[in-house]
C-alpha cells in the first residue's frame, strides 16, 4: 500500500523520536543496566520470535521466492569490489575494513525489520532479507576483522559462530515448520504480539548505540560508504527486481527496496569494540548516515518508485 506523505512524516518522527529517546539516555547511568539486557533481550529472545513469527507459518512458494536473491545482489555488489579495491584507496587497513564492513552490511534488523513494519512491507520476506544479510555479516565479519586485527580464524570458529547466533538457529528451525508444516495456528497471534514492543526496543537500542560526533575528521569514509550504501546498492537491487519480473510494491521488492536503503548497522559498532576497532569512525558512519538514510535515501526513493 502506497505511503502518504502525512503516514510517513509520522513514520519518521515516531523513529526519530525513539532514536532521540535512545540518543538522551547515553549520558544516564541508570540507563546502561537497562540496555545491557534490552541487548540480551533482543538477541536471545525478541528477535528469534519476530524471525520464528515471520517465517514458521509462510509457504514454500514464498520462502523460495526472490528475498534472500537478492540480498545476496545487494550483499555483493557493494562487497566484492571493495574487497578488490580497497587496498587502492587512500586509506589504512582499518579505514578500509571500515569502509567495507558499513558499505556491504546494512541495518536490516534493528532498524529495517521496524521501518519495513511500520511501512506495511510483509514481514515474511523482510525477515529473510534479514536473516540472510545478518548471517553473511556476521561470517564476513569475523573474516574482515581478525584480519584487521592480525588474529588467526577458523572455519570450525565461523561456522559455530553464525549456527550459534540465535536468530540463525531459530531461522532453520522456522524454515522445517515451513517446509514440513506449520506450527497450531493458535500459537501465532502471540508471535505477532511481540512484533511492536520488539522494534520499540531495537529502536531505542540503535539510538543509546550512536555516539554524536563532528563528521568532518571522517568526510573521506563517509563519502565512500555513502555513495556505495545509497546509490549503487539501492540501483542494483532495484535492476535485481526488475529481471525477477516482480511489482516495486509486491511482497519481495518493497521490503528489499527499504532494507536496501537502510543506514550501515548498528552490530557493527559491537564488533568494532569487539575487535578494538576506531569506535569513532564506526559511530560517525553509522550515525551521520542513518539520518541520510531516513531523511534523504529512503524518502527519496519511495517518492521515485510511488510507494
Amino acid at each position: 500500500m502506497k505511503q502518504t506523505l502525512e503516514e510517513y512524516l509520522r513514520t519518521i518522527v515516531i523513529t526519530l523520536a525513539l532514536l532521540g529517546t535512545g540518543m538522551a539516555l547515553q549520558r544516564v547511568k541508570v540507563a546502561r543496566p537497562f540496555f545491557r539486557f534490552v541487548d540480551k533481550l533482543v538477541i536471545l529472545v525478541l528477535l528469534p520470535a519476530v524471525v520464528f513469527g515471520s517465517i514458521a507459518w509462510q509457504t514454500p512458494t514464498k520462502i523460495l521466492g526472490a528475498a534472500i536473491p537478492l540480498a545476496f545482489i545487494g550483499l555483493g555488489v557493494c562487497l566484492v569490489p571493495l574487497l578488490f579495491v580497497a587496498g587502492s584507496m587512500r586509506f589504512d587497513k582499518k579505514e578500509s575494513t571500515a569502509i567495507i564492513l558499513n558499505s556491504a552490511f546494512m541495518n536490516v534488523t534493528y532498524l529495517g525489520l521496524p521501518l519495513v513494519y511500520i511501512l506495511g512491507g510483509d514481514m515474511g520476506p523482510a525477515s529473510l532479507y534479514a536473516m540472510a544479510i545478518g548471517i553473511m555479516h556476521l561470517t564476513f565479519g569475523l573474516v574482515l576483522l581478525n584480519s584487521a586485527a592480525k588474529k588467526k580464524t577458523s572455519l570450525r570458529k565461523i561456522v559455530l559462530g553464525v549456527l550459534t547466533f540465535p536468530a540463525a538457529f531459530v531461522l532453520i528451525v522456522a524454515l522445517l515448520f515451513a517446509f514440513l508444516g506449520p506450527p497450531p495456528y493458535s500459537l501465532k497471534p502471540a508471535f505477532d504480539y511481540l512484533s511492536k514492543p520488539s522494534f520499540v526496543l531495537m529502536l531505542l537500542y540503535v539510538g543509546y548505540k550512536l555516539p554524536l560526533i563532528n563528521p568532518r575528521k571522517y568526510l573521506g569514509p563517509l563519502t565512500v560508504v555513502g555513495i556505495f550504501r545509497f546509490a549503487v546498492c539501492p540501483l542494483v537491487t532495484y535492476l535485481g527486481i526488475l529481471a525477477f519480473g516482480l511489482e516495486l510494491t509486491g511482497l519481495t521488492a518493497k521490503p528489499a527496496l527499504i532494507m536496501v536503503a537502510m543506514p550501515p548497522a548498528v552490530f557493527n559498532i559491537v564488533l568494532a569494540h569487539e575487535f578494538k576497532q576506531d569506535l569513532k569512525l564506526y559511530g560517525t558512519i553509522v550515525l551521520y548516515l542513518t539520518i541520510v538514510s531516513l531523511f534523504v535515501a529512503l524518502p527519496l526513493m519511495m517518492y521515485i518508485l510511488g510507494f
